[in-house]
Order: structure tokens, then C-alpha cells, then sequence
């Protein structure tokens, strides 16, 4: 991935709702979709930067592959803070059917961003061991032999083609001594850049750190909207379970009223047929 490619990414990636207030659903529906891309967009530079990291220290190793690693992580690191404030922003949106697509956006940027972090410390790694390793190497740089003061006068007794031997030297020590400080120059200079890169990547660690801890407390308060739910649930299906016994009770007591009102009926036909014989049976005596 270029340069100008990850500029026009990160011109096309950004963007959130400045609202304070609740979400949208079509604001909702527009974010998530912005956001789903970002976690692509990390994916698929985390693979990149894998394939460079494991190409470091390797013949394959060259500092324009460093550079193309550092320009890649600075920018999935924007990527990775821009999608954290559109998360911010998604959990305005308080509809309850949208919540699966919330938790899932979410559970999706946290694989991305331990992807990413994983490449981060391999790589402060690596360029905490190339940074020990120079400045060892800078304190064992071999000094070119001989002096001015190595050499011996002989009481004037050499040749002018000695002298001019001598002169020669000398000029030539000059200059290796010259080209060294120019190079060690150039090495402290380097060593500076590759610390400065080190604080940056230390920092970027730090800084998606946070981001894990607020990923966890929306984790957490989910946990307790399921939980809240899953209570509700029950209460639920526990007071459907009392309705159901309280309708077959009140169906067995209806039953049980509706044969005690026929037996009773029954036995007031029987009185009321024998009051009736024996009216009957007095009217004909």
C-alpha cells in the first residue's frame, strides 16, 4: 500500500455523527456501515504489516520497507482512533433491534485492534534490539592505525621521499578520520530517528490500551443489558407459569361449583317430586 493510497483511504474513512443526542436509525444504519469498513481497512494493513515485520532483519530488509512500515502503522493507528469515536457515537443509537448489530461491530473492532497491537510490540521489538545493537556497534568502530605520534623523528636523517611517504599518510589519516565523523554523525542521527519512532510506537501501545479499557466497559454494560434482559425474561415466563396455574385452578373450582349445583338441583327435584306425591296422594284420601 502506498502513500497516496492510505491518503485516500483515511479522506474516505473518516467522518462522525457530531450529534450529542440519540442516533438515528439511518444515522445508525450510515455509521455502522463506515465503520465496518474501517475494520476492514485494519485487517487488511495489519496483513501487510505482518508480511513486513517478518521481512525485517532479513536480506529482503531495506529502510524503504521501514519507512513504507511506519507510514502503514501511523495510519492504522488513525484508523483505529477515528473507528473508537464512531463506536462512541453508535452507542447513542438505543433501539433494541439494533443492539446484535452494535455488539457485533463491536466484537469485531476488538479482534482487529489485538491483531494490530500484536504487530506493534513485534515490532518495538525489533527496532528496540536494531537501535541496542548500533549503539553497541557505535562504541566498537575500529580507529584507523597510526598517529602523529607513532611516528619517530630519525635526527633528521630521512630521505625528502620518506617525508613526502609520511605527508601522504598523514593526509590519508586526515580524511579516514573525517569520513568517520561524517558516519558517526549519520549513525547518531539515525539512532535519534529510530528512538523517535520508538516513543511513537510506545505511545500508539498506550494509546490503544485506552481503547481496550473502554472497549471492555461497553462489553461489561452489555453484559448487564443482557443480563437485565434475560432477568426480565424469566420474571416473565415466571408470571405466564403462575397465570397458567391460576387458569387451571379457576377452571377446576368452575367445575367443581358446577357439579355441586347439579347435585344440589338434584336433590332439590327429588324433595320437590316426593312433596309433590305426597300432595297427591293426600288429595285422594
Amino acid at each position: 500500500m502506498d502513500l497516496k493510497h492510505m491518503e485516500n483511504g483515511m479522506g474516505g474513512g473518516g467522518g462522525t455523527v457530531g450529534n450529542t443526542g440519540t442516533l438515528s436509525e439511518i444515522d445508525f444504519q450510515r455509521l455502522a456501515q463506515t465503520i465496518a469498513t474501517s475494520i476492514q481497512k485494519i485487517v487488511q494493513n495489519v496483513s501487510t504489516m505482518q508480511r513486513m515485520v517478518n521481512q525485517c532483519n532479513t536480506p529482503q530488509d531495506s529502510p524503504e520497507l521501514k519507512k513504507q512500515l511506519h507510514q502503514i502503522m501511523t495510519y492504522t493507528n488513525q484508523v483505529v482512533s477515528d473507528t473508537s469515536n464512531q463506536l462512541d457515537e453508535v452507542e447513542k443509537c438505543r433501539e433494541r433491534h439494533l443492539k446484535i448489530q452494535r455488539d457485533r461491530l463491536v466484537d469485531e473492532f476488538t479482534t482487529a485492534i489485538t491483531a494490530f497491537q500484536a504487530v506493534q510490540r513485534k515490532t518495538l521489538d525489533i527496532k528496540i534490539n536494531q537501535v541496542h545493537q548500533a549503539k553497541a556497534n557505535q562504541y566498537n568502530i575500529p580507529k584507523p592505525p597510526g598517529s602523529s605520534n607513532n611516528a619517530t623523528n630519525n635526527g633528521g636523517n630521512n630521505s625528502f621521499f620518506d617525508d613526502n611517504i609520511f605527508g601522504k599518510k598523514s593526509q590519508q589519516q586526515q580524511q579516514q578520520q573525517q569520513q568517520m565523523q561524517v558516519q558517526e554523525e549519520i549513525d547518531l542521527q539515525a539512532l535519534e530517528e529510530q528512538e523517535k519512532v520508538i516513543r511513537e510506537l510506545e505511545n500508539n501501545i498506550v494509546g490503544v490500551n485506552e481503547i481496550y479499557k473502554k472497549l471492555g466497559a461497553m462489553v461489561y454494560e452489555q453484559g448487564l443489558t443482557v443480563d437485565s434482559i434475560e432477568s426480565s425474561v424469566e420474571q416473565t415466563s415466571v408470571f405466564v407459569s403462575q397465570a397458567a396455574d391460576n387458569l387451571r385452578k379457576a377452571s377446576s373450582y368452575k367445575n367443581k361449583i358446577r357439579k355441586k349445583k347439579l347435585i344440589l338441583f338434584s336433590i332439590l327435584t327429588v324433595v320437590a317430586v316426593l312433596i309433590l306425591i305426597v300432595m297427591i296422594m293426600q288429595l285422594r284420601n
